[in-house]
């Protein structure tokens, strides 16, 4: 029923009667005609299937599970297989709202990854704030976030004073790309574009972008955090202050006493810098920024980095004794740049660019400065394998598709030219020198092919024209690609090479 003391901005109370099952539209109806500070909860245990947006309506609303339990008899909202929802709760441009006690499904594993789609939850905003979640959980999105809190996009009017709190984030995102699109398949665990916000006490499981990602946000405190990485699935970065929104100001910004571990691997425990990621963008962001007493374990390539700063940074009490040592034993950094390889060789955890900072710094013992200026951490991989093989009619790729082997220190690639090279650590050792004639290229579509085909011939082609070729027609029953030379060989049926980088035609 609706309050009658609504000008004294007091919750309405919510009706004895939950909601036990639905859509999208049951709920958006109850908030609709609950109007402002309208409290909307869903039975213990029920499931609500939707096929759209469940969007709050005015200020001061919730929505949650009647009890408020924190297990899993919270209420759940889930997208329907077939719909083309990735959305599940919008409630931005809004004062005062709350989610609390509910699950959020994006149902990725069934209904798919959604190209062009949104984050599970979108909230912030052009808000004053006291926009609240706490007690959510939210996982498998279609797209690139488990939980957006969105700028305002007015740099006057900032979204602020957003509170998100014990949280159970994850899994979000997978490794790679989506086939059809191209889109990386990622996600964040949480998003936040928002200034004075409190990031406090979630647990963040399976992220594969970003675990939590600041972009900005000053004046924000993230604290007490959990965040482990996917055990399936590689994942970016843990705590990432690497954006540029509000003008690459994070002033203000503290990250404290958050539990960060590496299962599968995590690139970057804790990235600072404008340089840290792959942006690699000439303006460093700037401070002031704290950022003390977190814990770093397990597979964490590189624990701590920062490049790219200005105007004050302190990084002190921070553990990273945990982290597993050597590195080699489970990430590869052979595909990094030098200045990166020289650290990650040197098991070590704590890394700066020291002309990649300036202004005020107070960093803890124990960092290890790159050779260079080390710039996108995101190059390490599991381990890779120093030979790869294939059989008759398993390889086939298009010219610039990237490469079709990536071993230790060395990668295969057909290039746009018909050009099949193989290169050491980015510089070219062997090449089948077959371009195309009068420097032509490949086009788009490409019309170039490499295949190890059924008939044991790899070969390259131009518009269904063989360009090169082994000729090992009839007899090549294997293609080995090796991260040393001779690099590429054909071998018979007993194992015998017939064919190799040395008798190239």
């Amino acid at each position: 029923m609706k309050n009658v003391f609504a000008a004294a901005a007091l919750p309405v109370l919510a009706s004895a009667a939950c909601i036990s099952s639905g859509d999208q539209n049951t709920i958006n109806n109850a908030f609709q005609s609950g109007g402002q500070n309208a409290v909307v909860q869903l039975c213990p245990n029920a499931l609500i299937q939707i096929t759209d947006i469940v969007k709050f309506t005015a200020d001061g609303q919730e929505l949650s599970t009647q009890g408020y339990p924190t297990d899993s008899s919270r209420a759940t909202i889930q997208v329907a297989v077939g719909s083309g929802a990735s959305t599940l709760i919008s409630a931005r441009d809004l004062n005062n709202i709350r989610l609390k006690n509910i699950q959020l499904e994006g149902n990725r594993q069934n209904a798919g990854f959604l190209s062009g789609g949104d984050a599970n939850i979108i909230i912030g905003g052009v808000t004053s704030g006291g926009q609240v979640i706490s007690n959510v959980a939210s996982r498998n999105p279609r797209s690139w976030s488990c939980l957006h809190v969105i700028g305002s996009g007015q740099d006057n009017n900032p979204c602020r004073n957003v509170t998100l709190t014990n949280n159970d984030i994850g899994p979000c995102g997978q490794s790679g790309t989506d086939p059809a699109s191209g889109d990386g398949l990622w996600a964040d665990g949480i998003s936040l574009d928002c200034t004075a916000s409190l990031v406090q006490g979630n647990t963040i499981t399976g992220s594969t972008d970003g675990g939590i990602v600041l972009f900005g946000s000053p004046g924000s405190t993230v604290t007490g955090n959990t965040i482990k990485s996917s055990s399936q699935y590689l994942g970016f970065g843990a705590i990432n202050l690497v954006d540029d929104e509000y003008n690459g100001s994070y002033a203000g910004v503290t990250v404290t006493n958050n539990n960060i571990e590496g299962d599968k691997l995590f690139n970057i425990g804790i990235g600072v810098g404008a340089n840290v990621w792959s942006f690699n963008d000439p303006s460093a962001l700037s401070g002031p920024v704290t950022i003390t007493g977190n814990t770093i374990s397990g597979h964490v390539s590189f624990p701590i980095a920062v490049n790219g700063w200005s105007n004050g940074i302190t990084v002190t009490g921070n553990t990273v004794s945990g982290v597993t040592s050597p590195k080699s034993s489970f990430a590869d950094a052979s595909q990094c740049s030098q200045a990166i390889q020289s650290v990650f060789n040197s098991n070590a955890n704590l890394i700066y660019y020291p002309a990649g900072i300036s202004g005020s710094q107070n960093l803890q013992s124990g960092f290890v400065a790159t050779p260079g200026n080390a710039t996108n951490f995101l190059c390490s991989s599991l381990p890779l394998p120093n030979s790869v093989t294939f059989q008759p009619g398993q390889l086939t790729v298009v010219s610039d598709s990237g490469p079709f082997a990536t071993l230790h220190n060395v990668i295969a690639q057909y290039q746009g030219d018909n050009n099949l090279v193989v290169l050491q650590q980015g510089s070219p050792v062997w090449a089948s020198g077959h371009t195309l004639p009068n420097g032509g290229n490949c086009g788009s579509p490409s019309g170039c092919q490499l295949k190890f085909g059924s008939d044991g011939n790899f070969a390259s082609f131009f518009n269904g024209v063989q360009q090169w070729s082994t000729n090992t027609s009839g007899s090549g029953k294997s293609l080995v690609v090796l991260n040393q030379a001779p690099w590429i060989q054909v071998k018979d049926g007993s194992g015998n090479v017939i064919w190799d980088t040395t008798k190239n035609q």
